[in-house]
């Protein structure tokens, strides 16, 4: 393990090995004088970093670190955390959900979104760094179980802190494929405890269909947003936007396709007699964007599908 800050060293110390080894960050309540004390420690493994990370203040003290939409255009840098709690008190917050970190909590933590994190008088924990890459092809929906925490009592939270601390007591010639093996058992434990029941999958899928019967009786709308599709369908922005991420896209991108898909039936049966016609009836207003697409989508254009049709 390679010591970052010590016992000793100030909290500016602290603060700024932890925004350059992990997050571009603001903090308040910094603490001041000789009663702040902090250890970070670092190690490699593989792909991942092993950071474990314990701090002290003076009485009810506080310090409580941000993250939100500045800093992230400023520090692009999208990995996950997984946090393993050892001891004291530390809060997470992120997509609205708040967790209180009790020891043997493992929560999960995304760097490409606002978040807050608050130290108590006593934090001790181990961050997990993982490239997004390496998480998401084994959890696709990943960012759903952000800030959802798996509680000590949970089937696999023994098996997937016992991995961690094996990995902490490990050399650091460590062989790299241990992160693999690791990763294995840390994102089956998060699936098991974390996705959604056949109840909630259900509710979900009926949300997404509703959604989707709204857009198809409105594919000539060419003023219909995000905003507008969210308030219509009594669903927030972010509700809306993980609905399609579940299926790999965007409202804006399902409903593009579904005008495309539409104005060729349209044009392929003779419905419409021009492609002025399919392009507005539609929801396209920009007449030659819509040729393009067109192609691109089906590889002939609006007037061959019309002329020849389909």
């Amino acid at each position: 393990m390679k010591t970052l800050v010590e016992p000793g060293d100030s909290f500016e110390k602290w603060h700024q090995v932890t925004c350059r080894s992990y997050s571009v960050t603001q903090c308040a309540n910094a603490p001041g004088g000789a009663a702040f004390r902090a250890r970070v420690s670092q190690r490699g493994l593989g792909a991942l970093a092993l950071n474990e990370i314990e701090s002290k203040l003076p009485g009810a003290a506080t310090i409580r670190v941000t993250r939100g939409a500045t800093d992230i255009r400023r520090d692009p840098r999208d990995d996950f955390f997984l946090w393993f709690a050892l001891g004291g008190n530390t809060r997470f917050s992120q997509d609205e959900r708040r967790v209180s970190m009790r020891p043997g909590d493992m929560v999960l933590h995304d760097q490409s979104r606002p978040f807050s994190l608050e130290f108590g008088e006593w934090s001790h924990a181990v961050m997990v760094a993982i490239p997004r890459a390496l998480l998401t092809s084994r959890i696709g929906a990943a960012d759903e179980f952000v800030a959802r925490p798996v509680g000590r009592d949970a089937k696999l939270a023994a098996l997937a802190g016992s991995v961690l601390q094996q990995l902490m007591a490990l050399h650091d010639d460590a062989p790299p494929a241990l992160a693999q093996a690791a990763m294995d058992i840390w994102s089956t434990a998060l699936e098991a405890e974390l996705a959604p029941s056949q109840v909630e999958a259900g509710a979900r899928d009926g949300r997404l269909a509703a959604v989707k019967r709204y857009l198809r009786a409105r594919l000539g709308d060419p003023a219909l947003d995000g905003e507008t599709i969210a308030r219509d369908c009594h669903l927030s922005l972010r509700t809306l936007m993980r609905l399609f991420a579940a299926e790999g896209t965007t409202p804006g991108r399902w409903l593009w396709q579904q005008r495309l898909e539409a104005s060729y039936r349209a044009l392929a049966e003779g419905r419409v007699r021009q492609v002025s016609q399919a392009a507005l009836e539609f929801g396209f207003t920009d007449l030659s964007h819509f040729s393009r697409a067109f192609k691109a989508r089906f590889g002939r254009s609006p007037k061959d599908v019309q002329g020849k049709g389909g």
